[in-house]
């Protein structure tokens, strides 16, 4: 039986067999020896030893399992041995050996290396190895166009590490990690710092690379992005708060014979307090989105410290993260409503004729509208054009709807069947059917005659939910349905006289057309 040694590596226990750890051990040190001279070498240390816990935890079952000397092995040959990386030249002359499978699996890290704000960008270009630029102009346009950039950057700022050992850095780029890739990381981050404090401290001096001409262009640039992105933001600001403040009526709904607000456009599709949640998430998404623009402007015009604009990108993150939180919320519990279909039928009555004659009243559902009862006779004139065109119309706690389907079957005897279903929708049967019963459609069978009205109506406080009326008539064979002294059932097509159409509809001004 062999022995084990518990030991630590930067922090991660393990179990290894005696031999393993005599081999690691001495792989250290030796390590240790070849980096005595090199600069930085206890970073380097450490990230040789996360990358080799990295490593030791790929295959392991658990932290009480024995790691081999076979496993230690395998983790050498993937890091390289120490004596390649000497500073004996006879010795730098043998090839790095590496094993097949050294490859690093790519990782996605935030690069704050070249960070502007949290290196989420920078990180998402190392990934897919694009320029950073393409990636910060794709999170401006989000922002700008769909309002997403800054949540989507917030989250990836909260939820992604950052790259900070060399290993990391490796496996952001997707390279190799041994000991070769660790030192020349180590040695490029030492250059890139003494290069950006070069860069910075030569901009304060007189003479630098760009020339004055350049410098003004540069700078006139910047006011004219700023101006224009100050402006935007602000149009976007006044033009918000009147919509949501003042909610002018603009849209071209009939509600209470006037065109309509969308604040009382949206009270008949949203339950109440719903249409609250709604013009709160909407107006915390916009004036996150007009306020960053005009930060951004801002900053672009004026200097102040750069904790004051990350301050002011995450609180408006947070908001537009709030406000979709908000329309997410709204959207789904709308949304169940719409899930369960409730329908009603009854039979208005039969006839026995060989013929039956519709008589479409385009007026009639609307006798309870003001408007409308008020114009419909003055003087012996009638009018024509119904006010009725918009896309809603509504009144006196009632919305009214224009349009209605006509079935037509085949009946199973001598007798004409009339018979009304009215259709809603809800979270349940239950008020699926109750929003159904709530539906008036005029509708009579006199003698020969079916008088029915053109369109429906129903309560305004069970929202709009997809409500529907159609009349379905089982005609005996061999007879026919009249509408003004016209065949219309059966009815056949001039371009397919064996098609008989079984369906039709009749719109709001009383027209009927055949499917």
């Amino acid at each position: 039986m062999n022995k084990t040694v518990s030991i630590h590596i930067q922090g991660f226990p393990f179990i290894l067999e005696e031999q393993a750890f005599q081999v690691l051990q001495n792989y250290l040190q030796a390590l240790k020896n070849v980096l005595s001279n090199e600069p930085g070498a206890d970073e380097i240390l450490q990230d040789v030893e996360l990358r080799i816990v990295e490593l030791l935890q790929q295959n392991q079952m658990g932290p009480t399992q024995v790691i081999l000397q076979t496993r230690i092995d395998e983790v050498i040959e993937v890091l390289g041995s120490p004596e390649n990386f000497s500073d004996n030249p006879i010795e730098q002359q043998a090839p790095v050996q590496t094993a097949p499978h050294d490859r690093s699996d790519k990782r996605f890290f935030r690069d704050t290396d070249t960070a502007i704000l949290g290196g989420v960008a920078s990180g998402v270009a190392a990934y897919f190895n694009i320029d950073v630029v393409f990636i910060r102009v794709a999170f401006v346009l989000f922002t700008m166009v769909f309002g997403s950039g800054i949540p989507i950057y917030i989250l990836l700022w909260i939820i992604t590490p950052s790259a900070k050992t060399a290993s990391e850095k490796l496996q952001m780029k997707g390279v190799p990690v041994n000991i070769e890739t660790i030192k020349t990381e180590f040695k490029e981050a030492t250059e890139r710092v003494e290069k950006n404090a070069k860069k910075w401290s030569s901009q304060f001096k007189s003479g630098s690379d760009l020339s004055d001409s350049a410098r003004r262009l540069v700078q006139v640039l910047k006011k004219a992005i700023g101006i224009a992105l100050v402006l935007w933001g602000l149009v976007l600001l006044v033009g918000l708060s009147v919509f949501i403040f003042v909610d002018p009526q603009l849209v071209p709904a009939q509600i209470n014979g006037e065109f309509t607000s969308l604040g009382e456009l949206s009270a008949l599709f949203f339950d109440k307090g719903q249409n609250e949640l709604l013009y709160l998430g909407v107006g915390l998404i916009g004036y996150a989105i007009s306020l960053s623009s005009m930060l951004t402007g801002f900053r672009l015009l004026f200097t102040f410290e750069a904790k004051w604009l990350r301050a002011g990108y995450f609180g408006l993150g947070l908001a537009s993260v709030s406000g979709f939180v908000f329309l997410t919320y709204v959207g789904v519990s709308t949304g169940q409503s719409f899930t369960i279909e409730g329908e009603l039928s009854k039979e208005i009555g039969t006839y026995a004729g060989d013929s039956l004659r519709l008589d479409i009243l385009p007026e009639l559902h609307i006798q309870s509208y003001k408007t409308q009862r008020n114009a419909t006779y003055s003087f012996g004139f009638r009018p024509q054009n119904q006010n009725d065109h918009g896309i809603i119309m509504a009144q006196d706690g009632r919305i009214f709807i224009s349009g209605i389907s006509i079935n037509y079957i085949e009946a199973s005897d001598s007798l004409y069947h009339v018979k009304v279903w009215k259709k809603a929708h809800g979270r349940s049967f239950l008020k699926a059917n109750r929003r159904a019963s709530a539906i008036d459609f005029p509708c009579v069978l006199q003698q020969n005659t079916i008088q029915f009205a053109s369109g429906f109506s129903y309560p305004a406080k069970d929202r709009m939910r997809d409500q529907e009326v159609e009349l379905q008539i089982a005609v005996p064979r061999g007879k026919k349905v009249l509408w003004n002294g016209k065949v219309v059932y059966p009815f056949a097509f001039v371009e397919g006289p064996e098609r008989i159409s079984d369906r039709a509809y009749v719109a709001g001004d009383g027209t009927y057309s055949a499917w």
